[in-house]
């Protein structure tokens, strides 16, 4: 195992390119449906394109790279979205549009290797530092990207998916040229000799002590989140008359916020506390977060209440990502961490069809109802918390 910092570097420039390109169009994709004549329940079906390939695509990316490397279908991915940016370019139609952000979906699936690479890299006692860069990451491209495309959108709702397909194809030449394969020719070998199908990984992991807990509160935690993306945007509008640009800077505080948390607050604070009270911390920020947006009446208030959302999302994703990571063995990351995405797609597919049926109800409902959810997610970490000894235990063993 490679414990060098260098392959962490190469592999968070990988992902912040990656998602510096997806932050571009995030802030616009409402505001084009509906431009192409979506009501708010088909902006949600629109989305569920994205995250129902992302089910499909996240475990086979990940068994595949357990089987031939990260490498390689990292570059594939890669490729792969700047095909999706370029269609989404073109979209005319609601159908085009739908079919690009499916293809964006297959491509994106990557997550779950991109976090297998991390840990391939990283010791026990680092991984949630580790997993924090996918978080940093993540943030720093939301900084950018949605301030980008704001701006960019004034002048075409193309123009960010342009950019966004032009950041995709720098980002395929850089990880061709830079990105080493972090995963062992031995491992490789162990993991081709485990074939199974999602179903059977899915029923090998429920026989585990806390796996199932972990992926109930990660698909928990990402229906309630996941209906942010398709009706905050139509909220602000309706609310504030915000455009897409205002939105897109609305986005970058809550990826300011996210580096933030993730990049220097997660690894020391988690060396004090424990992950499973990360976890716990950071579903409690964020079912206070979702409570407050509706009684945001104004602008401060709005960004207020995404501090609290971006702060426990910081606390949490990498503790959560950290701790399913310590239950697999090196040879079977990538499916593990396969089937705990593929619980966030389900989760992805279910939270905008929520929040765009909840939507029709008013501006606020999408916002308790993911409340609800999220306390039910708190619940979940709660019983995690007070299971944190056993849990200390079982990773010592692993």
């Amino acid at each position: 195992m490679h414990r060098s910092r260098s392959p962490l570097l190469v592999i968070f420039l990988t992902i912040f390119l990656d998602l510096l390109g997806f932050g571009l169009v995030i802030p616009l994709l409402p505001f084009f449906a509906t431009d192409l004549g979506a009501s708010g329940f088909e902006v949600g079906v629109v989305m569920t394109a994205y995250s129902g390939m992302q089910f499909i695509f996240a475990p086979m990316w990940g068994r595949l790279s357990d089987r031939v490397g990260r490498r390689p279908v990292l570059l594939i991915s890669i490729a792969g979205n700047v095909a999706a940016m370029l269609l989404f370019a073109f979209s005319t139609n609601l159908v085009v549009f739908f079919l690009a952000r499916a293809f964006a979906g297959m491509a994106n699936a990557n997550i779950g290797t991109a976090q297998a690479y991390i840990a391939d890299v990283t010791p026990p006692e680092q991984r949630t530092k580790g997993m924090g860069l996918v978080g940093a990451a993540f943030g720093l491209g939301f900084v950018l990207g949605p301030a980008i495309g704001g701006i960019l959108a004034g002048y075409s709702y193309a123009a960010p998916a342009f950019a966004a397909a032009g950041l995709s194809l720098l980002n395929l030449v850089l990880a061709y040229f830079i990105l080493p394969e972090s995963l062992p020719p031995e491992a490789r070998e162990a993991a081709k000799l485990r074939r199974g199908s999602r179903l059977e990984a899915f029923k090998a992991s429920l026989s585990h002590p806390f796996l199932p807990f972990l992926f109930l509160l990660f698909f928990l935690v990402t229906v309630g989140f996941s209906q942010l993306e398709t009706t905050f945007a139509l909220f602000t509008q309706a609310r504030f008359d915000w455009d897409a640009r205002t939105n897109g800077y609305l986005f970058a505080f809550i990826g300011v916020v996210l580096a933030l948390v993730q990049g220097a607050i997660v690894h020391p604070l988690r060396k004090k506390i424990g992950e499973a009270a990360l976890l716990l911390s950071g579903t409690a920020y964020l079912t206070i977060g979702l409570l407050l947006l509706p009684f945001a009446h104004t602008p401060t208030a709005v960004v207020a209440a995404c501090a609290v959302l971006a702060f426990g999302n910081g606390l949490s994703s990498p503790a959560l990502s950290s701790l399913v990571s310590k239950q697999a063995p090196s040879h079977a990351q990538g499916r593990i961490l396969g089937v705990n995405q593929s619980m966030g797609s389900i989760a992805r597919v279910l939270g905008p069809l929520i929040g765009g049926m909840a939507f029709e109800f008013g501006i606020d409902v999408p916002f308790y109802v993911a409340a609800a959810i999220l306390a039910g997610a708190s619940f979940v970490a709660l019983r995690l918390y007070k299971q944190r000894a056993r849990i200390q235990a079982t990773l010592a063993e692993t």
